[in-house]
């Protein structure tokens, strides 16, 4: 099971113009799975901090597929390593794996959440 913590939670500004995120980090222990989660209208930014080389699994689904579920058969795959970054855009569906046998992964991460509509 792998172990997330949150360290920021800035609020958007009042008139909108400055979006609100979130930030923290993602363990990732041999072996795990971080099952797949749907972004809605949020942008997330993950770079890897430390894992085995080529052994971050990223899987990012169409939420348009597969009635609005992730899809093992349709999702496009990548492999990472340490120092590498990604993004899932919105309205997007992901999932992570640590295939590694012995190295946890440590990814840091970054929400952007939109302004509430006027």
């Amino acid at each position: 099971v792998g172990m997330a913590a949150q360290s920021f939670n800035i609020a958007a500004s009042t008139d909108n113009v400055l979006p609100g995120w979130i930030a923290g980090n993602l363990r990732l222990p041999p072996k795990s799975i971080k099952d797949a989660e749907g972004v809605g209208l949020c942008a997330q930014v993950f770079n890897v901090g430390q894992c085995q080389p080529k052994a971050l699994e990223v899987a990012i689904a169409d939420p348009e597929e597969n009635g609005g579920k992730f899809s093992d058969k349709s999702s496009q795959r990548f492999l990472l390593s340490t120092g590498d970054m990604f993004h899932i855009p919105p309205g997007n569906i992901y999932r992570l794996e640590n295939h590694s046998s012995s190295e946890e992964c440590l990814l840091f991460w970054t929400i952007v959440r939109p302004g509430k509509p006027s």
